[in-house]
């Protein structure tokens, strides 16, 4: 494993970077002003789920041209591009003034930060390693983890001193100067566009679909709605956490230390995922990946109690984590890796639409019973449907 990521050390921290950069588009991180923006603007949760999902949908929409150019396009100039736009996105932030301005700024924010960049991460390192793709996953992966580690307690510590404009403002700072140069630096004298000393873990039978062909196959909607779920689930869930936090009487410090568990098991799950990929691949694994993520809900219904809230967030992540390498291994093992970033581009679309919906969706259902349960409810049919779905699948070839 040393061998591995000294070898690769320049790709390996690039994929780690801007998966970590990503975070500041995150619902994670965006619902954490979610009460500032529903009080600023008289805004019910239902009112505010539907502008973050339309905003999500049309971003979503966006992505499809925009993730598709990566695989033509210089990847320095591709990156920076995307941090720029992330900065200018947070600085808008900082002055929304009215309903429209928030509007477009949650649609930038999902379209630089949850769509491009994690797409970047994601397609670089699925591209560019085929045996050791699991670990490569894992290792950028671990970028998402840390991010969802230290962000949230940085914010509430930013919003309770400054804040919620001046942290915004403070972001801008921080993405455009750190993330900014750090890139320019990692990326000088590397284009990975053009390099190929990375690809000599050459597939023996090179499989190369071209997107319109991957619409046309069955495989691809058995698995998809799958791989879509823990995209629809934990925004749902993380969007609305504030005021779940309220129903169960948990504190925003509560939340903050929340993250954490979140973090650390989205890594640990990253890791297990990771291996065992790269052993059994990610087809054979996808049917079984959220196992975990259905017995940690249940949890939810057992007590109010601040612990249980640790368990859930530790449950979550560990089954995110999980997911974000078993689900990108599995569409670079069925349809290769020549046209990946159109392909990926298609699935970001439709992970970005699954998490445009559960904001709405749960928004409706928390107003109308004011409770959770019937979010938990949904979740586990959902989670019984697909993956019996996914296990059929392997009967397609």
């Amino acid at each position: 494993m040393f061998n591995f990521i000294y070898k690769n050390i320049h790709l390996l921290s690039f994929g780690f970077l801007i998966a970590f950069s990503s975070g500041f588009g995150q619902t994670f991180f965006i619902s954490l002003f979610s009460n500032d923006f529903r009080e600023t603007f008289s805004l019910t949760n239902t009112e505010f789920g539907s502008i973050y999902s339309i905003a999500t949908v049309l971003s979503a929409i966006t992505i499809i041209w925009a993730g598709k150019l990566i695989d033509t396009v210089n990847l320095k100039k591709y990156t920076l591009v995307i941090v720029f736009g992330m900065a200018l996105t947070c600085l808008m932030a900082s002055m929304i003034f009215n309903i429209f301005f928030l509007f477009l700024t949650i649609y930038f924010l999902r379209l630089f930060g949850q769509g491009l960049m994690g797409h970047t991460s994601r397609t670089t390192m699925s591209r560019y390693f085929n045996t050791n793709r699991g670990k490569a996953l894992a290792i950028s992966g671990f970028g998402f983890s840390v991010g969802e580690m230290v962000y949230p307690s940085i914010v509430v510590l930013l919003l309770l001193t400054i804040g919620w404009r001046l942290t915004w403002f403070s972001s801008a700072i921080f993405i455009f100067f750190i993330f900014g140069l750090s890139f320019y630096l990692l990326l000088r004298n590397n284009n990975f566009q053009i390099e190929n000393n990375f690809n000599d873990e050459t597939e023996p039978n090179q499989i190369s679909w071209k997107r319109r062909e991957v619409l046309k196959d069955t495989k691809f909607y058995i698995y998809l709605p799958l791989s879509l779920l823990m995209s629809f689930t934990v925004t749902g869930f993380l969007f609305h956490q504030v005021f779940i936090a309220d129903l169960k009487s948990w504190t925003m410090t509560n939340l903050a230390q929340s993250f954490i568990f979140y973090a650390i098991f989205g890594t640990i799950g990253s890791v297990i995922s990771g291996i065992l990929v790269d052993k059994f691949t990610g087809r054979k694994l996808i049917p079984f990946h959220l196992i975990p993520m259905a017995i940690i809900l249940g949890t939810l219904l057992l007590s109010d109690h601040v612990y249980i809230l640790y368990l859930y967030m530790a449950g979550l992540g560990f089954s995110n984590g999980f997911t974000e390498n078993t689900s990108n291994s599995l569409w670079a093992e069925m349809y290769g890796v020549n046209n990946l970033g159109s392909i990926k581009a298609l699935l970001t679309f439709f992970g970005v639409m699954a998490s445009a919906s559960s904001p709405f969706l749960y928004g409706i259902l928390l107003d109308q019973t004011n409770s959770i349960n019937i979010l938990i409810y949904l979740s586990l049919i959902l989670i019984l449907i697909f993956s019996l779905m996914a296990y059929l699948g392997k009967n397609f070839k």
